[in-house]
């Protein structure tokens, strides 16, 4: 009997038990559109979502196959612009068993719309929000689709015209329609919180938030940046520093870099050491001739394109796919161009990465100067980072077309990184009570659940404002500071890795100490390498000068040698 029992036993342990697992989220985006790339909404609907999944397709409405919903647990439709949608297409999004959230125009074509009475209403501003019972007046105006259903909803959202209530957003069952169809527009933070409920997920209480000081480079203040940094650390806030490592002069293209600045390295190594967390923030923070600070590094402004030249070159004006014949021509076109974009990003990335090592700092994340990148961009920087603070940049020919979502989110143009959204902005010294701004901001961004509360101050305004800010930040309920260094964020190159592990900073540097050195102290505007390349030159004449007449010398002696021999 008991060899039998301990048979049982022994099978039981080598045969594991199933595990009741929670079945993954397959997520499909659906879109309609007049334009042949994905439009920059869908890019920030997919930003939205990837909250509540990993597994997120998207699919133009003409390109819609059966199989492309096999696995599909939840499904949203984009109605971009006014179109016709396929036949294969309607019938398809009409799954009788799998949530659908249609958002935008054209969704009175579908099944699970049909019948609702809708109008289109231009100009509107002022919402009502169910779940907070709040009312919201937005400085800019949409257009909306206001709706009426035939049948028992819930309305999440309305819009507030005329002294008349409309719903804007509504549910029926387990389907959602949104008639917001401007979806980079403050208006969407009604359709983020609703997805909580359209994926039956319970949020985490309460709200995290972060400061980050920016724009700190080599001819930064160290006694105010020391001021705001201890000021905030003092109140145990785990700051964030963004620091560009060189500093290009507009008016004459000399640089600055911070060894030049022995007290603000001080300084920032002082900071750290007391919990701040370093972002790399570009590395000179310009292109061309302008000034850091001001210019953008990754986005050809002028051009309105990714970069595609080194700064004294003229670029290529970057042709559209409606150029090319098919898909393929244009891939092959656009590749062989980007590949200077590449060696550009790469360059300025692992340098930015390597000289903040070099001066003993610990970068752990990145931020794009004015968040302008291209999606190309994107894919290289996640390279070298795990996390992204700031905004995106949604279109990739526009650089204007860019924003964050309300909560933490992976967007797939990011390639797995995380996006730690700054949404209440930053305190503005060109306007009379910059608080109050950021005040609104916050008042709308806390409808959404788990929504970030992100700000940036610049250390040079000195901490004037910073305990209004403060304040207005730590008077969320339920509100905590992000740590950086109690997440998994990573930064690597192919010779240094910084990694924070509980707390702690772990860096691994396999670099030569004494060619780091040396680079550090490498010229880098065109005036210094000239005159660096015309001293080594004259130093070389100078050495063959001087060794030749060593040689004359002693060829002197020899011969005198001789004659006295």
């Amino acid at each position: 009997m008991r060899y039998k029992c301990l048979t049982i036993l022994l099978l039981f342990l080598l045969f594991p038990t199933p595990i009741d697992a929670a079945k993954p989220t397959h997520v499909v985006i659906v879109y309609s559109s007049s334009q042949v790339e994905i439009p920059p909404d869908v890019y920030k609907l997919e930003a939205l979502v990837s909250r509540f999944s990993d597994e997120i397709k998207l699919i133009r409405d003409t390109n819609l196959q059966a199989d492309a919903l096999s696995e599909a647990s939840h499904i949203f439709y984009y109605g971009a612009s006014t179109s016709t949608l396929p036949k294969s297409t309607r019938e398809l999004l009409n799954h009788p068993s799998v949530p659908l959230y249609a958002i935008g125009q054209n969704s009175d074509q579908l099944a699970s719309f049909k019948g609702f009475e809708m109008t289109r209403v231009a100009r509107v501003s002022k919402f009502l929000h169910a779940r907070t019972d709040q009312s919201l007046s937005f400085d800019s105006t949409d257009v909306v689709t206001t709706v009426k259903p035939d049948a028992p909803s819930i309305t999440h959202a309305s819009v507030v015209r005329n002294d008349k209530v409309l719903p804007v957003l509504i549910q029926t069952e387990d389907n959602f329609y949104a008639g917001i169809e401007n979806l980079l527009n403050r208006p969407s933070l009604f359709i983020a919180d609703s997805l909580f409920d359209f994926f039956d997920v319970e949020a985490a209480p309460g709200h995290v938030g972060y400061i980050r000081l920016e724009d700190i480079n080599p001819s930064s203040d160290p006694k105010l940046v020391k001021e705001v940094g201890t000021y905030l650390l003092d109140r145990r806030i785990p700051i964030i520093l963004a620091v560009i490592p060189v500093y290009t002069d507009a008016a004459n293209g000399d640089t600055l870099r911070f060894t030049d600045r022995p007290e603000l390295i001080d300084t920032l190594r002082e900071l750290e050491a007391r919990g701040a967390t370093v972002v790399a923030h570009g590395y000179t923070h310009q292109y061309r001739s302008s000034e850091t600070g001001e210019g953008f590094e990754f986005w050809d402004v002028e051009n309105n394109q990714p970069v595609l030249s080194q700064p004294d070159e003229t670029p290529p004006k970057l042709k559209g796919r409606e150029s090319f014949a098919s898909e393929s021509a244009y891939t092959l076109y656009l590749n062989t161009l980007l590949e200077k974009e590449a060696t550009y990003i790469h360059s300025k990335l692992s340098n930015s990465i390597h000289e903040l090592v070099s001066i003993g700092l610990h970068p752990l994340g990145f931020e794009a100067p004015h968040y302008t990148m291209s999606h190309s961009g994107y894919a290289l920087t996640s390279e070298y980072f795990t996390n992204v603070f700031g905004q995106v940049q949604w279109s990739n020919s526009n650089w204007e077309v860019m924003g964050s979502t309300p909560y933490v989110s992976k967007p797939s143009l990011l390639h797995g990184m995380t996006l730690y959204p700054e949404t209440i902005g930053y305190v503005r010294t060109d306007i009379p009570r910059p608080v109050d701004e950021m005040r609104q901001a916050l008042e709308e961004t806390l409808i959404v659940r788990e929504s970030m509360i992100g700000a940036f101050y610049h250390p040079y305004i000195g901490t004037e404002y910073l305990p209004e800010v403060v304040a207005l930040m730590e008077s969320v309920p339920g509100f905590t500071w992000l740590d950086l260094r109690t997440s998994d964020a990573r930064v690597r190159t192919t010779e240094v890795s910084i990694q924070a592990e509980d707390g702690m900073l772990v860096l691994e540097d396999n670099r030569s100490t004494v060619l780091n050195r040396l680079r550090l102290l490498m010229p880098q505007s065109f005036l210094e390498q000239a005159l660096t390349a015309l001293a080594g030159i004259t130093l070389l004449f100078v050495i063959a000068f001087l060794t030749y007449t060593l040689f004359l010398r002693a060829q002197r002696k020899k011969r005198l040698f001789k004659e006295r021999g």
